[in-house]
């Protein structure tokens, strides 16, 4: 039997990040791995749905190159090759993680991971993408990490054929765009996939059973975004109870409806609590009920983000190894979609509290930095204290919002009491961010007065 200090099941954002941190910190380390290292996020997940996206960005710039006096014509592309070009940087990025897990001196074991106690994982054989009955080897460790992520989930009425109904994974590895495609489910993933597909021809309806599309998100940016899709040529249809009665007529239909956790670990066998939707339950060290077994990313059902996947992985090494436990910190939280142009938020985590919060806007149009990169679509909405003039939340809809969002935590993260004009650099849509703030107290300059 293998004996380790700690083992961690997956090698996604959190378990890569807890068996690195757990080698740094002195302790022997087996990671174990049922399909490609990297987890969901890179092979089929938040990198390969950025590259299309990046793809697709190259090639609306390419067509509105005119704007800067250059004449280019976009000869016609083939969908194939954009994929195996994403392929290609998905698997430069795996050899960067295997070879970051190589250089820490730690054990990769290729298998599937099943508690036989609360110290024991029996490693089974993966075969075709199957779980086979032979046996690699038994890992005794006196701590394990789980950290075995989520995979699509699957409407009532229907299943994945990886055909004609397909999952984001299957989305994500076509050859060929679909002439039309019914995407059920408008969340960011749906919103993603839209955005994508639509870019590159396709005829694309996206379905929402709720009211609006992101139903948790700010409503003016869920109604930008709408605005935005039904302008590149996507049927944006809302309150649709039974999107699955008109399939007939699509050539692909996109399930977009959740995340469902990845727990047939034989958790069963050592009495690990989990809710009635199967995320495992962790208290703020991402501890189980089991002492000895922590449980971080999207199998614990928090944020489902590769970030504070990432978070958590760190400081749970550090609670596996040390003797002084760390509570996760996941207080400010960004999160951004890539529609076109692409939206980000954030806010703290008590703003629902505020009762006395102000709200200030700042339109692109009124940026010299946008004008200048012809990106002139979207805003900044920002929420202050009106008593402290403390910042509380941004909301960004436009270009590079995915970039100007982690600012804007920074901010928040601070605990910043206000935003000076003299650290923003000019020009830049960094501004933005201070013109909207300043607005909300009715001090922006740079914005023409509204009548009374």
């Amino acid at each position: 039997m293998n004996k380790y200090d700690i083992a961690v099941i997956g090698s996604g954002p959190g378990g890569f990040t807890a068996a690195v941190r757990a080698v740094q910190l002195g302790a022997k380390v087996a990671v174990i791995e049922k399909s490609f290292t990297g987890g969901t996020c890179l092979n089929c997940g938040c990198i390969p749905t950025k590259f299309l996206w990046q793809a697709l960005k190259t090639k609306q710039k390419i067509q509105k190159s005119y704007e800067y006096g250059f004449k280019a014509v976009l000869e016609p592309f083939i969908f194939a090759n954009i994929i195996a070009k994403k392929d290609r940087n998905i698997a430069n990025i795996r050899k960067g993680m295997e070879m970051i897990l190589s250089s820490h001196k730690l054990d990769v074991i290729n298998g599937t991971a099943l508690f036989k106690d609360k110290n024991t994982l029996t490693i089974l054989n993966n075969v075709r993408g199957a779980v086979s009955k032979d046996m690699i080897c038994e890992v005794f460790a006196d701590k394990i990490i789980i950290a075995s992520g989520t995979k699509p989930s699957i409407i009532k009425g229907s299943a994945f054929d990886g055909n004609k109904v397909i999952s984001p994974t299957d989305a994500l590895n076509l050859k060929e765009i679909p002439k039309n495609m019914l995407i059920i489910g408008g969340g960011a993933i749906g919103i993603e996939m839209a955005t994508i597909f639509s870019g590159f021809g396709c005829h694309v309806t996206l379905s929402e059973c709720e009211s609006c599309l992101l139903p948790n998100e700010d409503k003016e940016i869920s109604e930008e975004i709408r605005k935005n899709l039904l302008r590149q040529g996507v049927n944006v249809l809302t309150s649709c109870a039974n999107a699955l009665d008109d399939t007939g007529k699509y050539e692909k239909v996109l399930i977009v409806t959740g995340r469902t956790p990845n727990n047939d670990l034989g958790l069963e066998n050592i009495g690990i609590k989990m809710v009635k939707k199967g995320f495992i339950v962790t208290n703020k060290f991402c501890q189980t009920n089991v002492e000895n077994i922590y449980a971080v990313g999207d199998i614990a059902g928090k944020n489902l983000l590769a970030y504070t996947a990432q978070n958590e992985g760190a400081l749970t090494a550090e609670n596996a190894v040390g003797e002084n436990f760390i509570a996760a910190d996941n207080f400010i939280v960004p999160q951004a979609i890539f529609a076109m142009p692409q939206s980000a938020s954030v806010k703290v985590l008590d703003f629902s509290k505020y009762k006395d919060a102000v709200f200030g806007k700042f339109p692109f149009t009124a940026s010299g930095r946008a004008f200048i990169e012809s990106e002139r679509t979207g805003f900044v909405k920002c929420a202050v204290d009106k008593t402290t003039e403390k910042p509380l939340a941004f909301w960004i809809i436009g270009a590079h919002s995915d970039e100007l969002i982690n600012t804007a935590s920074q901010i928040l993260k601070s605990g910043m009491e206000y935003i000076s004009r003299e650290t923003m650099f000019h020009p830049s849509l960094s501004e933005s961010l201070l013109n909207a703030y300043e607005d909300a107290l009715g001090k922006c300059t740079e914005l023409v007065k509204n009548k009374d």
